[in-house]
């Protein structure tokens, strides 16, 4: 009997996105990357803006989207309801700061009639150095805010934050934020791309004007509670049950996010699609039906219908010597009420 395509890993094309504040940190890991600033990599994608399209296998070329409708439960898991893949994962380089922004959530989205979903998202530090910028300082009003707005001077009513490899920061929908200069994430988000951009630092875009600002938008959407001053979350390393150590980063009612650092390990088997994003070090993805290889950079997903996955670490050439590396995984699965 044939093997079901759903039973196996899949790997997905990169979509890449040339942006004015993008670098050229992925060519790295990324032979394909194209010329230019490129800020993102939309690794697993359901949107227009870049979908993904499936780079391997019995089920190449089809889309994501294409699979949601083929095979909806099978591919995301027991809860989902239909439409789009619930989940958005990217790697993005800021060579610049991104604009101060902010994006609705699920009620608001309807309401303003830009969806039927928000924008709730975390971020992921990849690499030691980078600025960031998450919720009001506490005491901020909206008054306060928009004064600073009017004066140039809105990054004084943000908390500023020099990450670290390793941190990671949750934000909820309607937290004004922004990425700086330096910082190298990987993001897993809602299914959305609705942002409202309050405050541009004076920069124009790629074409040479001044990029589009939603400050009405913006200011009806933040919340002034969310001051995000605690920084980066408090996650300690403990042992994982299933083998290494592991970082239970987040879990809210989108999305369940871990770090795992192992030489073996396993997941999945719970009804729900596994997102598997190789951080760091080389070795192989297995499902009961057959195998990828890992690669630093690399996004693979582990369909509901293909059970339990496990993963091993593999030799890697290093110099005059072979050594068995660990590897550091990115784990998340979708989350329903």
């Amino acid at each position: 009997m044939a093997t079901s395509p759903l039973a196996l890993p899949l790997t997905f094309t990169p979509v890449y996105h040339q942006l004015v504040w993008g670098g050229r940190r992925m060519s790295r890991w990324r032979k394909d990357l194209p010329e230019g600033a490129i800020g993102e990599s939309w690794d697993l994608s359901d949107h227009p803006r870049g979908m993904s399209v499936v780079a391997a296998g019995a089920l190449k070329g089809r889309t994501l989207r294409q699979l949601c409708q083929e095979h909806g439960a099978e591919l995301v898991g027991a809860g989902y309801d239909g439409g789009d893949f619930p989940l958005l994962v990217k790697l993005i380089d800021a060579n610049d700061r991104l604009s101060v922004q902010v994006h609705p959530d699920d009620e608001l989205a309807v309401k303003l009639g830009v969806g039927r979903r928000g924008k709730t998202e975390c971020w992921l530090m990849v690499a030691d150095g980078g600025e960031l910028y998450v919720g009001t300082r506490p005491g901020c009003t909206r008054a306060a805010f928009e004064a600073a707005l009017k004066a140039g001077r809105v990054a004084e009513e943000l908390n500023r934050i020099v990450a670290r490899d390793g941190d990671f920061f949750f934000l909820p929908a309607r937290t004004v934020h922004a990425l700086g200069t330096g910082s190298l994430i990987y993001e897993v988000q809602q299914t959305c791309d609705t942002t409202f951009r309050v405050d541009d630092w004076g920069r124009v875009g790629l074409d040479g004007k001044p990029r589009q600002l939603h400050v009405r938008e913006s200011l009806d959407t933040i919340d002034f509670n969310a001051t995000g001053g605690a920084g980066a979350a408090k996650a300690p390393e403990v042992q994982h049950p299933a083998g290494g150590t592991v970082r239970r980063l987040v879990t809210c009612r989108y999305f369940q996010v871990e770090e795992r650092r192992a030489e073996a390990t396993r997941g999945g088997g719970d009804g729900r699609c596994s997102i598997v994003v190789c951080l760091g070090g080389h070795g192989r993805l297995a499902t009961a039906a057959g195998a990828v290889e890992l690669e630093p950079m690399q996004t693979v997903l582990v369909p509901a219908a293909a059970g339990p996955w496990s993963v091993q670490a593999r030799k890697v050439e290093y110099g005059p010597l072979d050594a068995l590396l660990g590897l550091r995984l990115l784990v998340a699965q979708p989350v329903w009420e």
